[in-house]
């Protein structure tokens, strides 16, 4: 985008005030933000607000940047044909921005809903995730390591058969000599990542698993 979107202070405010009725108990509160949501859904920005209240409003509770990333994970599901093109490029580039985050709950919530948009068939149309993703695995933060290996990891559940073909110009290629790296990895957590994303390739004998059979074995006999 050729400048940063920013949202109108008072829609913004509507939009925290309803993600915090959002939170109520109350059955005809729910249903009434509800209705709502859908309202809203009709404006094509709105998605905006919801990824801005999740990634760019350090001010708010987690729980409620985290309610806002899970509303638009589920537009991301129903609409996501329908979002502009300038509202689904400033979601992508909020999201891997914040992959990273110090929180685990965002950063969670922003690898879900990469994943999602991953899984909405655009893997095809975002050639720069899988490569970004893989260059923060080799980063020094432990957060961002963490964030990106979790939204990997859910990718190749999720997408495992198209990741081993020519339509993505087979990037396991590059991916499962890098997964196997981390299988010494000091953290248990990022360990358990780097097997749990390999492991989704055991069964179907993938063919960029095979030609590095013998290093997975080494790797697998050798962790800590």
């Amino acid at each position: 985008m050729e400048c940063e979107w920013k949202p109108d202070e008072q829609g913004l405010q509507q939009i925290l005030q309803l993600l915090k009725e959002s939170q109520s108990p109350d059955t005809s509160t729910q249903r009434s933000v509800q209705q709502r949501l859908e309202q809203l859904n009709q404006y094509p920005d709105f998605n905006n607000y919801l990824i801005f209240v999740l990634t760019k409003l350090k001010s708010e509770d987690e729980a409620t940047r985290s309610l806002s990333g899970l509303i638009l994970k589920n537009n991301v599901k129903a609409h996501y044909q329908n979002f502009p093109n300038g509202v689904s490029d400033f979601i992508k580039s909020e999201c891997l921005q914040n992959i990273g985050d110090s929180s685990p709950l965002i950063r969670a919530t922003a690898g879900i809903l990469i994943t999602t948009i991953a899984s909405k068939g655009e893997l095809q149309n975002w050639p720069e995730l899988l490569p970004k993703l893989c260059l923060l695995l080799d980063s020094e933060d432990y957060n961002t390591c963490e964030g990106a290996f979790g939204a990997l990891q859910k990718i190749c559940e999720d997408s495992a058969e198209i990741l081993d073909s020519d339509v993505l110009d087979r990037p396991l290629n590059v991916m499962i000599p890098k997964f196997l790296q981390f299988f010494k990895h000091s953290s248990p957590k990022i360990r358990s990542h780097a097997i749990a994303c390999v492991n989704q390739f055991i069964i179907s004998r993938t063919q960029a698993l095979m030609l590095h059979i013998d290093d997975f074995i080494e790797a697998s006999l050798t962790l800590p």
